[in-house]
């Protein structure tokens, strides 16, 4: 188990890989709050009626190198592109002192995927991976001015809350190599804090 501190809590995060007839990523992670604070560990996506659910693919998934990279928080924009909705996640309170658990299994190989890049059935090469980093996008609710809210007319319990403006914890650990389907059209992918933004074109 992984333990990566950060301003307010603790984020604890393994991987398994597991072989067999039905070969996946095993991914448990846990936030651990010192004080109050809001996870996006809330993706969504529309269902064919209209209605707002849970993120069937649980997680967005870009591959650098021979890293996947996994993301909870906002997906990165395509650059020159004009976006109506862009599936902001919603966020989860953790009250200090407490632990929010998430267990999630992704079918090997792992696509790459985002809300915004959403056809995994588009062009794609076989790429192994020895390093996985996960990504977690939160905000202190000291940091704030006032409670967030949830969408209007809403339970925060069932639909969690609008932050802005959040911090990122970033947390990286080498596994046993795995494979994952890269895409070789365009995707916009998650460029840590030391980087510069990805480009137009596939890297």
């Amino acid at each position: 188990m992984r333990r990566e501190r950060f301003d307010g809590g603790t984020l604890a995060w393994s991987l398994d890989v597991a072989a067999g007839r039905e070969p996946a990523l095993r991914l448990e992670w846990a936030i651990t709050a010192d004080d109050e604070l809001y996870v996006a560990d809330r993706l969504w996506d529309y269902a064919r009626d209209g209605a707002r659910i849970a993120d069937p693919y649980g997680v967005y998934r870009f591959v650098h190198d021979r890293t996947l990279r996994l993301l909870f928080g906002a997906a990165p924009r395509p650059g020159g592109i004009s976006l109506q909705v862009t599936y902001v996640p919603r966020y989860s309170r953790v009250r200090a002192g407490e632990t929010r658990r998430h267990a999630l299994r992704l079918a090997l190989p792992v696509d790459e995927y985002s809300s915004l890049a959403r056809d995994v059935g588009s062009p794609t090469e076989l790429a192994q991976v020895d390093r996985v980093t996960l990504l977690v996008d939160y905000r202190l609710r000291r940091a704030m001015a006032s409670d967030p809210r949830p969408p209007w007319g809403e339970d925060p319990a069932a639909a969690g809350y609008i932050v802005h403006d959040p911090a990122r914890v970033v947390s990286t650990q080498a596994t046993e190599p795995f494979t994952v389907k890269r895409r070789t059209g365009y995707i916009a992918r998650v460029a840590l804090a030391d980087e510069p933004p990805p480009g137009p074109y596939p890297h």
